[in-house]
């Protein structure tokens, strides 16, 4: 595994912006092209045959990014890294934005959406079936990041009735539109997959056992703060 991110961190060296000043919460960088709500990494450099990722880092502004905790390695027998963010560190935006999930109403939409989408896309019976092991029926943001830091990726798309939301799966913030309108006159529940069902816990008696509305769950995910 640690090869494999050395490998892909090298890849991405030329692409890295750069933390021109550091706070404990966030940085200023060189001004980028990429859209609010953009997440990426933080990776700090020890040596020159030695570096690490030390943060998340969620675009905030044009020349100004947001730190969070990059928990997508966490090992719970290994200490994570206590190396803060710092100037001349480098910033990968747009990291694992080539891997990405469909979420769609039903089997038209989601194939209306894949057929115009080059990533490589995980199938939504992964992401179904994780709910059920957890006995979450109805996805939430928290659900959505565990799945994309298990299975390696960060984009999303949102097929709904007015467009496709491309939505980054750390801020949860749209990032592109697609003109791909999803039919909403036959939906499943809550989203197309293969499962028959979700599993809920029987000891939940409060939370949340389906979603209402698709469209408005789903639009509501990406306006909570």
């Amino acid at each position: 595994m640690l090869r494999i991110i050395t490998l892909l961190l090298f890849s991405l060296a030329m692409m890295a912006n750069e933390i021109v000043t550091a706070t404990k919460d966030g940085a200023t960088i060189h001004p980028t092209s990429y859209p609010v709500g953009t997440s990426g990494i933080v990776i700090h450099h020890y040596d020159k045959e030695h570096a690490s990722i030390v943060a998340r880092a969620i675009v905030i502004a044009k020349d100004k990014i947001r730190f969070e905790v990059f928990d997508a390695l966490a090992q719970d027998a290994l200490p994570r890294p206590k190396t803060l963010p710092q100037k001349g560190d480098e910033v990968i935006l747009g990291y694992l934005y080539d891997r990405a999930l469909i979420i769609a109403p039903n089997l038209p939409s989601y194939q209306a959406v894949a057929s115009q989408v080059d990533d490589e896309l995980l199938h939504p019976d992964l992401f179904a079936t994780e709910l059920s092991k957890a006995k979450h029926p109805v996805p939430s943001r928290k659900d959505f990041k565990n799945f994309c830091n298990k299975f390696a990726l960060a984009k999303i798309y949102l097929a709904l009735k007015d467009g496709t939301a491309v939505v980054d799966c750390y801020s949860f913030k749209k990032v592109k539109a697609l003109p791909i309108k999803a039919d909403t006159k036959v939906v499943k529940l809550p989203f197309y997959s293969r499962l028959k069902e979700i599993e809920s816990s029987i000891f939940d008696f409060f939370g949340k056992k389906e979603i209402p509305n698709f469209n408005e769950y789903y639009k509501s995910l990406m306006e909570q703060q």
